[in-house]
């Protein structure tokens, strides 16, 4: 049963992004090497196993591509989780300290623009 309700979770939630009610929201794709194109609106999970790193493009749209160490020995880190339906949440919020200095959290797949600092 739960499949059954995943599988019409998704395609709820896709159906709502195709009519522009919902933003499109990010989904995860696990790899074992960052891909030589780094796609927008997915984030890639480096190791397939037990991911140590991951890689999104910046969405500001600038196209630079953001590396987040996701090991509890690197300084700084984050977590990752990703929720039933292959949405993730990066915590704490990306702030990208060089070029466009874009900073947000990536929360449940949707990117939230944090306020001017």
């Amino acid at each position: 049963m739960k499949r059954w309700v995943d599988w019409i979770l998704f395609w709820y939630e896709r159906f709502l992004e195709f009519i522009g009610k919902r933003p499109t929201a990010y989904r995860v794709v696990f790899t074992e090497e960052v891909p030589d194109i780094v796609e927008p609106r997915r984030l890639y999970a480096i190791g397939e196993n037990s991911p140590w790193l991951a890689v999104v493009s910046c969405p500001c749209g600038c196209g630079e591509v953001i590396h987040l160490s996701l090991l509890d020995a690197d300084s700084p880190h984050w977590q990752l989780k990703i929720d039933r339906t292959g949405k993730p949440t990066v915590s704490p919020s990306i702030w990208r300290t060089k070029g466009c200095e874009a900073h947000f959290f990536l929360k449940a797949g949707v990117v939230r623009w944090c306020g001017d600092v």
